[in-house]
């Protein structure tokens, strides 16, 4: 035999080169990672989606409680009392008229309040608590809005707006005002 040949069949031979990829653990591991991942990116979509919806909700109800209250006491007469509707199918109300008697300022004297209560004789302040209220009975949400109105008593005993402080200033024939020119 030839030593050339005895060497080949002697000399170890190369491992087999190694594969190159992933494992199969290493690729569940990646999966679970990539899952936990999406799982939360998903809540806090979901979070995100339901926040402007309710966001969106609260503007409506205060959309409509300033529909409402701008026109309460224009073309009728402001009464206590409690008053009840919907806006739509949606949207419901509550409306509560009291007369309002504002608190003595502190630290004023009684003959200095009675001035006070003297110079305002012709002015009655009307409180108006509104509640907005929606959604199903299962999960009922709602905003509450309160204003003062004034009203001035004419000298044959009917009472006529004075102002108020409901957003917006009262125009002439009773539309509230957002500072556009125009009719």
């Amino acid at each position: 035999m030839n030593a050339f040949a005895f060497d080949r069949r002697r000399a170890p031979r190369a491992a087999p080169a190694r594969q190159s990829g992933f494992s199969l653990i290493e690729m569940v591991a990646a999966f679970v990672v990539f899952a936990l991942g999406m799982a939360v990116l998903m809540g806090i979509l979901s979070a995100s989606i339901r926040n402007a919806r309710l966001a969106a909700d609260y503007t409506q109800a205060a959309l409509w409680a300033q529909s409402g209250l701008d026109v309460a006491g224009i073309g009728e007469e402001l009464e206590e009392g409690h008053k009840s509707g919907k806006f739509d199918d949606e949207f419901r109300w509550e409306l509560d008229i009291v007369k309002y008697e504002p608190p003595p300022i502190e630290g004023q004297s009684a003959s200095a309040a009675a001035a006070d209560t003297e110079s305002f004789t012709g002015i009655e302040l009307y409180k108006l608590d509104l509640v907005v209220s929606w959604g199903a009975t299962r999960n009922p949400r709602s905003a509450h809005f309160t204003t003062l109105r004034a009203v001035n008593p004419n000298a044959n005993g009917t009472s006529r707006l004075g102002g108020g402080q409901s957003g917006g200033n009262q125009r002439p024939g009773g539309n509230a005002s957002n500072g556009q020119k125009g009719g």
